[in-house]
Order: C-alpha cells, then structure tokens, then sequence
C-alpha cells in the first residue's frame, strides 16, 4: 500500500492523555516519566450537554480537563465562566479534601479528562519536586483567578474572589 493511502492512525488514549497534560500549566514542571505514569492513571469520560460533572457542595476529589467540548461553571444558578478544549479547572482536588464551591457542567457534548486525587498525589508525594513545581502553578492559577475577579468585582453579577 501507498503510504499516502494509509489510513490516518488514531492517537491511543494514552498518548492523547499524555498530550492533555502536558498541555496544563500545572504539570509542565513534572518529568516525562512521571507524567506518563499519572497519564496512565487518569480517567477519561464523555458527558452529554446538560450533564453535571461536578456538584456545587459535594465533595471535590478530581480535577477536570476537557478534551473536547465546553464546560460551563455556575454558582447559585449563574454562569461564571466556560472550560473549553485544552482548559482544566478545579485543580485545589488533586491537593486537598474539601466541597466544591461550584458546579461543573457539560453545554455541549464533552470529552474529560479525570485526574482523581487518590490516584495522582501518592505518585507526586514520591517526588516531592513534581510536588512542589505543580502546587505553585496551582496557587498562581488561583490568584490569577482570584485577581481577575477582583478587578471587576463592581459588576453586580459577579461573585467574590476564590471561587475556583
């Protein structure tokens, strides 16, 4: 056969996972190997628009990267921001036992990346410079988040800081 007339080869889910990770800032410090471990751990999940991936005051045990699709974030019933392809949110999961203090929800069909807790930080509690390289990518994602809101904290639709 031509090789131009060879079918395309699908990425296999854990290349692909691979490749979603890689692309989050809060694993770019993490050694190749490491992230290809914590590839391997990670679950993927379709949701159909409308389905809740994460419930506001349940308990927050993963982070979420879409792959495909988007992500709406509400609190009390509003809209406050979308989580679109190469985007993740609710990355404080992956460090730490707490409820979520918002809800994740699929608007149209969406293809997720789960990065459980009890998987991925036994392995980053092993390296502990994975660690700390992935924890101060995390803070700064928070108080970016934070500071944006913040700065339009006049606008009357708007919810206070930290709500990621």
């Amino acid at each position: 056969m031509i090789s131009s007339q060879r079918p395309e080869t699908q990425e296999c889910e854990l290349d692909c996972n691979l490749r979603v990770l890689r692309e989050l800032p809060f694993f770019a410090g993490i050694p190749a190997e490491l992230q290809r471990v914590m590839a391997y751990l990670c679950e993927r999940e379709a949701f159909s628009a409308g389905q809740t991936v994460l419930e506001e005051g349940q308990p927050a045990d993963a982070a979420v990267a879409v792959i495909s699709g988007a992500l709406v974030i509400e609190r009390d019933g509003v809209v406050l921001g979308r989580v679109t392809q190469g985007m993740s949110a609710g990355g404080l999961a992956l460090l730490g036992v707490f409820r979520s203090l918002y809800t994740l929800r699929a608007e149209t069909q969406t293809e997720c990346l789960l990065m459980h807790r009890r998987a991925l930080l036994p392995q980053l509690v092993a390296r502990p410079e994975a660690l700390a390289g992935m924890v101060r990518e995390i803070v700064g994602s928070v108080v970016f988040w934070d500071q944006q809101r913040l700065e339009r904290g006049r606008e009357p639709d708007v919810h206070g800081p930290g709500v990621l």
